[in-house]
């Protein structure tokens, strides 16, 4: 996962430094979801990378969603592409 995020820090520099001014603290699982998101990679493939069930990624973009103050309608995709 180190040569993901080092590949994405070359592709996108000021990205985290901006998503945590924004949104406030995060783990750095939702920091690296939000990388994938970013990424446009599809939720099978971020379960997969990450090890995680279907239920456990939907609860990762649920508190990050949260934290980015979106209701459960709003897109956690487009917020995350605008950043």
């Amino acid at each position: 996962m180190k040569d993901f995020e080092l590949q994405f820090a070359s592709t996108y520099p000021k990205f985290t430094k901006r998503l945590l001014e924004k949104v406030g603290p995060m783990t750095q699982k939702e920091i690296t979801l939000c990388m994938y998101i970013k990424m446009n990679i599809p939720n099978e493939k971020i379960q997969k990378s990450l090890g995680i069930s279907q239920s456990t990624l939907a609860n990762l973009r649920s508190s990050v969603r949260h934290k980015f103050g979106l209701e459960r309608s709003q897109n956690l995709n487009n917020a995350v592409l605008l950043i």
